[in-house]
């Protein structure tokens, strides 16, 4: 779809089209008319097309990251199902099968997927708190560059949460909580739930070098 002169709100390009934040691989068909999911932001064609391919992998990821809710069950059966007979389909087994890891635990052996270990599924978190820095009027355009995402790994405070805006793309598909930092490097703090189960930490930074530092900082405290 064609739209008035705008910019990108990934890149700050000149827009050509609309980018679903939240992309629509994410919704079960019984989700096709819901006005939540479609959050939408100016994109140029390039950043638009950037992610076609991470987005049903961040999708297919998701559905085996833990216990199914009911939109979980729809779209393994009806859309990732059927995206697995497509001409690509034997490709994305093959890129989600990489990603499970036998692990030893209290119960017995057991194959788990670790969706912070993966960086197309990171990325994608990252666009999404891209885009709703956009769509909620914050920085913007924020770069891939400016974002850190990873898995919500400890808990917040309870005031913390209350001083969050919280906010939703369907509740068991995508709830997140925002909120403006007011420091020297970082702009804004993001907690993304996906299906009620798999929780996301993003960290929007006013620049490129105060986020490679704090992914400097990330990597040596995991190691």
């Amino acid at each position: 779809m064609k739209i008035p002169k705008q910019c990108c709100a990934y890149c700050g390009e000149e827009a050509a089209t609309y980018d679903h934040v939240v992309s629509r691989a994410l919704y079960p068909g019984s989700k096709a008319k819901s006005r939540f999911q479609r959050i939408k932001v100016p994109a140029c064609t390039r950043c638009n097309a950037s992610w076609v391919d991470d987005e049903p992998h961040f999708r297919n990821v998701l559905m085996v990251a833990g216990d199914p809710n009911a939109a979980v069950r729809e779209l393994w059966e009806g859309k990732v199902w059927r995206s697995f007979h497509h001409a690509d389909g034997l490709r994305r087994v093959r890129d989600l099968a990489r990603k499970i890891e036998p692990v030893e635990t209290a119960g017995g052996p057991r194959h788990i997927i670790y969706p912070g270990r993966d960086e197309r599924v990171l990325r994608i978190v990252r666009k999404v708190v891209r885009g709703l820095c956009y769509h909620h009027g914050l920085l913007s355009p924020l770069s891939d560059d400016q974002v850190f995402a990873d898995i919500h790994r400890f808990a917040m405070s309870p005031a913390f949460l209350e001083e969050m805006t919280a906010a939703h793309a369907e509740d068991d598909i995508l709830e997140y909580r925002y909120a403006v930092i007011e420091t020297e490097d970082i702009h804004s703090a993001w907690l993304l739930t996906f299906y009620g189960r798999t929780p996301f930490l993003g960290l929007a930074f006013r620049s490129p070098v105060a986020c490679r530092r704090a992914r400097v900082e990330a990597q040596r405290e995991a190691s």
